[in-house]
This record gives structure tokens, C-alpha cells and sequence, in this order.
């Protein structure tokens, strides 16, 4: 059989010597237990205890040190996640489609949010610019749909007048019906009262519009400052007939600005 360490029989000594003395001290505390007891007691432990204390293993470096390291992961973890959606956004079908009209196709992602209007913010900052090749008048647009269109452009930033702003009007078509009409924030003069963050389609004729039905742009000559075929919203319920030659209806928009990171920008026909 192995014969056990030696330091390991010293331990057990000690820690039992230690008790000992403790419960001594602690039963008859009106006893006086002599000085050279306590005092050789404790040059005996100090050594274990030191023993003890090295066996245990040491902390990090320091308190900055592991801060940094777990910085360094989250930092890692965030541009994994990125570089991810910007591979997805590319081979979205309406964006892998303008690239094969000979559209550029320049990534980016949202850096600040401005302040609400009507139907939700609306603008935005990306962190694209002159740099990158970004113009004013240029459409921006998420994995879900159309973002809206450039028009502050900086060297390294650029921003975006959001859909539902008061200043954007999009020329859009309903899929189903096929009838075109125009994407606005709601207005005082709507027939139905519009939820927070829902907008207004209004066509240019009267049709039968379908709860459901989505919404695409129609395009702009050259397309600037918006390109042909991006989803804006659906359908989510038509307003009652007014005698009008026009239908107006409820629009859900297709991207969710308060969750939007990563963005692209189209830039016609790669200039």
C-alpha cells in the first residue's frame, strides 16, 4: 500500500491539535491557558495554514484584465452575428435580384435613431458615406423591406428619411389587385383611425384591395431615389368606401425600425 504524503499526516495533525486547543479555551474560558501553549499552537499551524492558503488557485492577473478578455468575447460574439445578417441580407431574394439588375449592393448597419413622428421615427444614421460610394437620393433597405432613402450624405455617415415621415411619399403597387397608389403617414382626413406606427396606402383608382395583400414599390425614373419591387408593408384592413374614385387602406410596414441593425444601400447601376 502507498504510504501516504508526509505533509498530508502533518495537516490532519495540526487541524486536530488546533481543535483541541480551541475547545479548551472555548469550555473553561475562565481558565488560563498558558501562554507558551497558544503561543507554540500557533508557530505550529502558521506553516499549514500558509500551506493551505498556496493550494488554492491563484485569482486572474486582475479585475481589468478579466474585464477586458470578456469585452474581447462580446465584441467577437457581435461581429459573428453581424457578419451572419449581412450574409443573409445579400442573398434576400428583392436584394439578390438588384444585384443582378447591376445594382451595387454596399452593407451597412444603423449606429442612431432619431426622434418619433406620427407613425414612428423618422430618420435614421448608418455608417456608410462618400466613402463607401453612398449618394443622397439612394434607397435604403433591410432583409424585410424598404427603409427608406439617403438624404444627409457625410464621408463616413449618412442619413436616412425613414417611411411614415412626413416628407416621404413612396409610389407603391399592391401585389394581388394591382393597383397603384401612394404610402403616407396617417393624416387627420383618414377614414379610420391608424394604430402607432401604422400607415396609409391610398390608390390612384378604385379596385378591390385585400386584407392581406402586400405592398411593393413602383420605382423611380433611374431608379432614384427608389428602386422597383421592395416589400413596404402589408395589408392589414381596408377603410369603408367614401364615394370616392379612391381606396384607402391600413399598412403595416414591412421593417420594424426598432429592431433594425443591418442595412444595405442600393446604388444604381453600380456608379
Amino acid at each position: 500500500m502507498t504510504a501516504r504524503p508526509l505533509s498530508l499526516y502533518a495537516l490532519v495533525a495540526g487541524v486536530l491539535f488546533t481543535a483541541v486547543v480551541l475547545g479548551w479555551d472555548a469550555a473553561t474560558p475562565r481558565a488560563a491557558l498558558p501562554e507558551t501553549l497558544r503561543g507554540g499552537g500557533a508557530a505550529a499551524m502558521s506553516p499549514l495554514l500558509t500551506r493551505i492558503a498556496e493550494s488554492f488557485p491563484p485569482p486572474p492577473e486582475s479585475a481589468e484584465a478579466l474585464t477586458e478578455t470578456t469585452a474581447r468575447l462580446a465584441l467577437t460574439e457581435d461581429e459573428l452575428r453581424r457578419s451572419t445578417q449581412q450574409a443573409d441580407l445579400a442573398t434576400t431574394p428583392h436584394i439578390a435580384a438588384l444585384s443582378d439588375q447591376g445594382h451595387d449592393i454596399v452593407l451597412g448597419r444603423v449606429v442612431a435613431v432619431g426622434a418619433p413622428g406620427a407613425a414612428g421615427p423618422e430618420r435614421l444614421t448608418i455608417d456608410l458615406g462618400t466613402e463607401d460610394g453612398i449618394a443622397l437620393d439612394q434607397s435604403v433597405v433591410a432583409a424585410d423591406g424598404l427603409v427608406g432613402r439617403t438624404v444627409r450624405v457625410g464621408r463616413t455617415t449618412s442619413d436616412v428619411l425613414i417611411v411614415g415621415a412626413a416628407d416621404l411619399v413612396v409610389g407603391a403597387r399592391a401585389l394581388d389587385s394591382q393597383l397603384l397608389g401612394t404610402v403616407t403617414p396617417p393624416a387627420s382626413g383618414d377614414p379610420a383611425a391608424r394604430e402607432h406606427g401604422e400607415l396609409t396606402l391610398t390608390t390612384i383608382s378604385f379596385g378591390d384591395l385585400r386584407t392581406g395583400e402586400q405592398v411593393v414599390t413602383v420605382g423611380s425614373p433611374d431608379d432614384t431615389p427608389l428602386v422597383a419591387g421592395i416589400p413596404v408593408g402589408k395589408i392589414t384592413s381596408v377603410d369603408p368606401p367614401r364615394g370616392r374614385v379612391d381606396v384607402t387602406a391600413t399598412l403595416l410596414p414591412a421593417v420594424d425600425i426598432g429592431t433594425l441593425d443591418v442595412v444595405a444601400v442600393i446604388v444604381p447601376g453600380g456608379r
